[in-house]
């Protein structure tokens, strides 16, 4: 399995617009973050494919795919409904287009009803008519694993704030983005991984994202060979920041790329 970093950090992206913090003006590119999302290419024993899998569609998601030479996905898992995870969506079509298919989306039910809320004019083709629409399927999910092409796939809830979000494990792979609590019941699905990417906002304490030390500790309980922090702001400069972090855990970056 490959991982593609495509973006690590906030709603807001780094640079801000305006800022002329160290991190905004910093000409280190580890320090330029899009929007967080993720890709996969898992082989599988389905006609020998390579299987892509895009967690969420940020409002980066055309750059993004553009960026690393992407130019096909297999299917869609979205963890939550929150804009800078789900306003990409409509560039699907672009790979209806390019692949002469439709896409299949994988939500939980809040956020496969905020997505159908959201863009409306693909799903209501009573009302909204006219080329370009994305081709997709909308499948909404729960907590039990399901399979895409031969590949399990392991939903992880947890809480965002007040939000529920899904994270993912596929294979020796987990993605958890946007998390503040990780409930008893979740740990037991991630033992023995290799790689965890998790959400690690800044330093200080905040609401609805894992501290930097929380992230630390969350870590370390679940154990995984490797921990990329993810969802950073502009608070974290990326030299200084990796410095601080205990052996194993690192910063991703937009454009990492690592096997499993």
């Amino acid at each position: 399995m490959k991982v593609t970093i495509l973006g690590s950090g906030t709603s807001k992206g780094i640079p801000l617009i305006g800022c002329s913090c160290p991190a905004c003006t910093s000409t280190n590119s580890k320090d330029k973050r899009l929007r967080v999302s993720v890709f996969i290419e898992a082989d599988t024993l389905i006609n020998n494919r390579t299987l892509k899998i895009l967690i969420d569609t940020s409002p980066d998601f055309r750059q993004q795919m553009l960026m690393n030479g992407f130019t096909n996905v297999d299917a869609v898992l979205f963890t939550h409904y929150h804009a800078d995870h789900l306003m990409g969506l409509d560039d699907i079509s672009q790979i209806n287009y390019a692949q002469k298919k439709r896409v299949p989306l994988y939500a939980n039910h809040e956020t496969a009803g905020k997505i159908r809320q959201t863009f409306n004019y693909i799903f209501d083709l009573n009302t909204f008519k006219g080329g370009g629409l994305p081709q997709v399927s909308l499948n909404v999910i729960d907590i039990n694993p399901f399979d895409i092409m031969g590949e399990k796939i392991i939903p992880l809830e947890y809480m965002h704030g007040p939000t529920k979000v899904f994270g993912y494990r596929i294979g020796n792979f987990a993605y958890m983005t946007d998390c503040s609590f990780i409930p008893e019941s979740e740990f037991s699905k991630l033992i023995g991984l290799k790689v965890l990417v998790l959400d690690a906002l800044r330093y200080k304490p905040h609401e609805t994202h894992f501290s930097f030390d929380e992230a630390i500790e969350a870590s370390k309980r679940i154990g995984a060979e490797r921990t990329y922090f993810t969802h950073m702001t502009h608070d974290i400069v990326h030299d200084e920041a990796s410095t601080k972090l205990p052996e194993g855990i690192e910063l991703a970056y937009d454009q990492l790329s690592f096997k499993v």
